[in-house]
């Protein structure tokens, strides 16, 4: 399907390294076999379809690699039914950060000037570069898996499980949106098998959004110190908690606007207009949200209103 990352050499650029040993695959169950078969058909599929070289070698290649990412989630996923192997674990999630760096570096060094001109996949190319950094950042310096091993078994489990789940999120993000350049009407949420999460993670969303939209329109009627410092405390909160359910795409608009209503805050500077801006983004975002297919159900009329604005 992609070209082996050991062919691709684009000197002096950089370009993606192998490991130097392979790592051995466990058995998967029935479920995850279908998952991957299910992935590779729609990946052939697309990058079959994709007539210019250029943007063919960076879909082979970062697709390539999420399939090699996937292998080793699942992996941990796994290795989580025993104990006696967090160290593995452990050792597969810095292998995993290893290899993600690398591609973010041949994202932002080589696929951007491969896709110059076409700005829709520059802008998804983007956004994966920094989506990914993103996680990475929160997993191994902000969440600390790092230096872990001197803890106690449960707070080790945890944290695994915990980057686990960030990984795979925002791994299932970066190949969904990058096939979806290819083929606008592919069906996101049947391609991991996860309807049920996805719908729980968009409710998640929607509530978390509609409770932080409550909080800054408190603090626009109400400046009060103790309000507003409330009110940075909980975009804190959603910035490191739902906002990972947000398009990647959406990540950075939210993490600037938090930065420029935090800031004035603690400068005691006038926040309403910041405020403002704010909860108008956060409305927007709101409504896009209302809009997946996996909430057609439960926002019937936001759906029709995209069909009508289609």
């Amino acid at each position: 399907m992609a070209v082996p990352l050991a062919y691709i050499t684009h000197d002096p650029e950089p370009h993606l390294p192998l490991l130097s040993e392979v790592i051995a695959t466990d058995s998967q169950t029935q479920v995850q076999r279908e998952v991957q078969a299910n992935l590779h058909h729609e990946i052939d599929l697309v990058v079959s379809r994709i007539a210019h070289p250029s943007l063919r070698e960076i879909s082979q290649t970062v697709l390539g690699e999420m399939m090699r990412f996937f292998d080793w989630l699942t992996r941990i996923e796994n290795n989580l039914q025993k104990l006696d192997t967090l160290l593995e674990s452990l050792s597969l999630l810095e292998v995993l950060e290893f290899e993600a760096r690398s591609l973010t570096d041949f994202i932002d060094h080589r696929a951007v000037k491969l896709a110059a001109g076409n700005e829709r996949l520059l802008d998804v190319l983007d956004g994966i570069s920094y989506g990914i950094t993103h996680d990475l950042r929160r997993v191994f310096e902000r969440e600390l898996v790092r230096g872990v091993t001197e803890q106690s078994i449960p707070i080790v489990y945890g944290k695994i499980l915990h980057a686990h789940g960030l990984l795979t999120n925002c791994f299932q993000q970066s190949t969904i949106t990058l096939l979806q350049v290819f083929n606008p009407t592919l069906d996101a949420s049947k391609l991991f098998n996860d309807y049920e999460l996805r719908l729980q993670q968009s409710l998640v969303l929607c509530k978390d959004l509609s409770s932080l939209m409550r909080f800054v329109r408190l603090a626009q009627a109400n400046s009060d110190p103790d309000v507003l410092r409330s009110v940075s405390a909980r975009i804190l909160e959603f910035r490191d908690g739902s906002m990972q359910y947000l398009m990647y795409k959406d990540w950075r608009g939210y993490e600037n606007l938090a930065l420029e209503v935090i800031t004035a805050v603690e400068n005691n500077l006038d926040p309403k207009p910041l405020l403002h801006r704010f909860i108008c983004y956060l409305e927007v975002l709101y409504g896009h949200v209302k809009m997946r297919a996996v909430l057609a159900d439960e926002f019937p009329y936001s759906a029709r209103d995209e069909e009508s604005e289609q």
